[in-house]
């Protein structure tokens, strides 16, 4: 039998936002047996019913290249990076990168296999799911119950430290308790715990309430729940850029980016340029490693617009 080995070396949110693409694959060609090498945790990939392959590394595969074949396995790279010139073509990380990426590994898909698979002509298709009815049972039942509150809106802060440089790295803690306070009629829930906090702001992990880790899907799961998503472009607010959220017109996103001397505006985001419904705004962050006055007034004005 033939076999695809998906690989990726980088992060979970790469295996993320490829993830409906990968899916695709696995759906049209179900004759090709698959694998995938990620250094990723199993469970971000668990509904798919493929997680790494034991004792296999992405180390072992070249990730500049996008394939790479032996005479019965096609090896293809997920990683947004490894077509330089697409990547640099439409500004990052984003669906159009993605896309057009994907159309050429499609090519070589057909090529291998002597197919004809086509990309759906909507990028939107393509923007990350996940079968919440796969994720942990007992931190879903949580999340219902514990949502059920009576402040007039809910608010989910992804405060997390950014896995690479999407985002600025320090904290803005003394901001949201202080935001926390104007606001007490406003739930505040965050993905990382501060060494103080108001009463309305609560913890992810107090909410979904086991110790699984990585939480992204039960955290995913939560957003689903609240009014406003505010997060950093990496790790949890990643996993909350889903389909349903992109598509529910009473959902509101703020994404602090960092802003590239070589663009206008901001393109490394999964909603740039995409016909979706949702409220989404973004807000340039111009130094990453060192807190200034203007990032943070920018940064506590976005916030607070959406309460």
């Amino acid at each position: 039998m033939n076999k695809i080995v998906f690989f990726n070396h980088y992060h979970r949110g790469d295996l993320h936002t490829s993830k409906e693409f990968v899916k695709e694959v696995m759906n049209k060609l179900p004759d090709v047996e698959f694998e995938y090498w990620h250094g990723n945790p199993e469970v971000i990939l668990q509904e798919i019913g493929i997680g790494p392959s034991v004792q296999k590394t992405p180390a072992l595969l070249d990730k500049s290249k996008a394939l790479m074949k032996t005479s019965d396995t096609l090896y293809i790279n997920t990683w947004v990076g490894c077509q330089w010139d697409i990547f640099c073509k439409h500004g990052g990380i984003n669906m159009h990168t993605l896309y057009e990426q994907w159309q050429n590994l499609y090519k070589g898909i057909n090529k291998f296999f002597d197919t004809d698979l086509e990309l759906n002509k909507s990028k939107e298709h393509y923007l990350p799911r996940i079968d919440f009815d796969k994720i942990n049972k007992k931190a879903k039942a949580n999340i219902d119950e514990k949502l059920k509150s009576e402040y007039s809106k809910k608010v989910l802060i992804c405060n997390n430290r950014p896995a690479s440089s999407q985002s600025f790295s320090y904290d803005i803690d003394s901001e949201l308790i202080n935001i926390a306070k104007k606001n007490p009629d406003v739930w505040f829930i965050l993905t990382n715990e501060m060494l103080e906090k108001e009463k309305n702001i609560s913890y992810t992990s107090d909410i979904i309430g086991t110790k699984q880790e990585p939480d992204l899907q039960e955290t995913s799961y939560l957003s689903t729940l609240v009014d406003v998503i505010i997060g950093k472009n990496s790790g949890p607010y990643v996993f909350c850029e889903t389909y349903d959220n992109y598509m529910n017109k009473d959902k509101t996103f703020v994404s602090f980016n960092t802003k590239h001397k070589d663009y206008d505006d901001i393109k490394e985001t999964m909603s740039n340029g995409l016909k979706i419904k949702c409220n989404y705004n973004t807000v340039p962050i111009l130094d990453i490693v060192d807190k200034n006055k203007d990032d943070i007034n920018n940064i506590v004005t976005a916030i607070e617009k959406t309460l």
